[in-house]
């Protein structure tokens, strides 16, 4: 790689990304596998009263089922507690998985959650020679549990179909947010108490040790790492129309250089501003890291946050959490020579112009091409810098086209495989392809993709939604 494109900092290389996300999913199923295995730890009082009662009658032969009913609780418990780590945005499983996958997994991981804590009851108690005892004081851990499972059930519900119900995102984070927490302290009340197995051993210290573990992590994610932001607040310099609907908003650190980051990383910004509510909120940095005094945040006003985008004003502060995503051809690109694509749809071209920037200060020569949909004209923004790209990056090829301007002198229409066909003729089909927009755009797009002959491991997404 050449001297002037090494990885910066906040990148890991492939090989090592490789490396270290095997390393993380063994320990991660080691995890799941112990907690799974305590479910065969030698006799017990049984599981499905407290300690001393005798709510559950057993029966030879249902050995099986009470063991499979003590894995899936065992194994919902060990979800529970893996769920934080991967909604904390930690900034080390980013750089590895990068932070739209490790999104995806937690909300997968929460399905299984819910289905195991359902499982749990249904083995133990399942056979008909079984009955649980009058429901009384005494029962108070399994009735903790039933509100565990309840609520669990809740959460995945609401997670899968908050859009459909118009649920506001801030308002379903919070919610969200709390019954996570909540979930982990009834998860360590009903383990605890419902059985002595947990109690005893090398059992008792790996379960302590997995709480002080949990609890640091919170403190730092909840307490330290706010307080550090907040000492590092950014002051707004400038804001300015970038196009139709969307404004360029510049921020500078009060006391020196911005943070490290690679073109096309993301951050979560935090406003201060009489126009906004305080909502923390991610946006592409659209700068250049070779441009250091400032970072540059390019937003469209599309919702009904970033609708009054436009009234923040020179002077206001910002917290910035960043860098993260590993959507840059400096994570990916190793050969000083390899040609890029970028597609973008609309707005989704903000990490692309970060690379462009980049590119134009320190990789000029480098063959690149860039698609870009729109619906008109009016929606194409920093029309003029694009230009000046161009003349400055002799190998840079723009193909705009428009979706909903039929007078167009370019392009128009859908982007479809012929249209891709047409347009990367003359492209090398090892290039690297990155690919940024509204994800229907981004999924028909990598299908044409490899329909027309480019490799999956070629093509980089980047998604918008958190």
């Amino acid at each position: 790689m050449s001297r002037r494109t090494r990885y910066p900092s906040t990148l890991l290389s492939p090989k090592f990304r490789v490396l270290l996300g095997i390393l993380l999913i063994a320990v991660a199923v080691g995890i799941m596998v112990g907690a799974a295995s305590i479910a065969f730890h030698g006799p017990e009082e049984p599981l499905g009263l407290s300690q001393g009662e005798k709510g559950v009658l057993h029966e030879e032969g249902e050995a099986w089922q009470e063991t499979a009913g003590k894995m899936f609780g065992l194994l919902a418990a060990a979800l529970v507690l893996l769920q934080f780590p991967l909604s904390a945005k930690l900034k080390f499983l980013d750089r590895i998985f990068g932070l739209h996958r490790v999104l995806f997994v937690h909300r997968i991981i929460g399905l299984f959650t819910a289905l195991f804590a359902a499982l749990h009851p249904m083995f133990l108690y399942l056979p008909e020679e079984k009955v649980l005892g009058a429901f009384r004081l005494a029962v108070w851990p399994e009735l903790v549990g039933v509100v565990l499972l309840i609520g669990l059930w809740i959460g995945a519900c609401l997670s899968l179909w908050r859009a459909f119900l118009g649920i506001p995102y801030q308002i379903w984070y919070r919610f969200h947010r709390l019954g996570m927490f909540s979930a982990v302290l009834l998860v360590a009340i009903h383990a605890l108490n419902v059985t002595g197995v947990l109690k005893q051993g090398w059992l008792l210290y790996a379960l302590l040790i997995a709480i002080i573990i949990y609890a640091a992590l919170f403190i730092w994610t909840k307490a330290i790492k706010q307080k550090l932001l907040k000492r590092c607040r950014y002051s707004i310099s400038k804001v300015s129309p970038a196009g139709r609907d969307t404004y360029a908003v510049e921020l500078s650190p009060r006391e020196g250089n911005v943070f490290a980051y690679a073109p096309g990383q993301f951050a979560f910004v935090t406003f201060h501003s009489e126009s906004l509510p305080v909502e923390r909120h991610p946006w592409t940095i659209s700068s250049t890291p070779t441009r250091p005094q400032s970072l540059i945040f390019t937003i469209k006003c599309s919702g009904d946050f970033t609708a009054y985008i436009g009234r923040l004003k020179p002077g206001e502060t910002a917290e910035i959490d960043g860098p993260y995503g590993v959507f840059s051809y400096l994570a990916s690109v190793r050969d000083p020579n390899r040609e890029l694509v970028m597609i973008a749809g609309g707005v989704g071209v903000t990490p692309m112009l970060s690379m462009l920037r980049y590119m134009v200060d320190v990789d000029r020569m480098r063959k690149a091409t860039l698609i870009w949909s729109n619906k008109t004209e009016a929606d194409i923004l920093c029309r003029e810098e694009i230009e000046e790209m161009k003349a400055k990056l002799p190998n840079l090829a723009v193909h705009h086209v428009l979706s909903a301007q039929a007078d167009f002198q370019g392009r128009t229409g859908r982007l479809n495989q012929d249209m891709l066909k047409e347009l990367l003729s003359n492209t090398n089909h090892e290039a690297s392809i990155f690919v940024c927009g509204p994800p229907p755009m981004m999924d028909s797009v990598c299908t044409d993709l490899r329909k027309i002959g480019y490799s999956r491991r070629t093509i980089f997404t980047e998604r918008f939604s958190y």
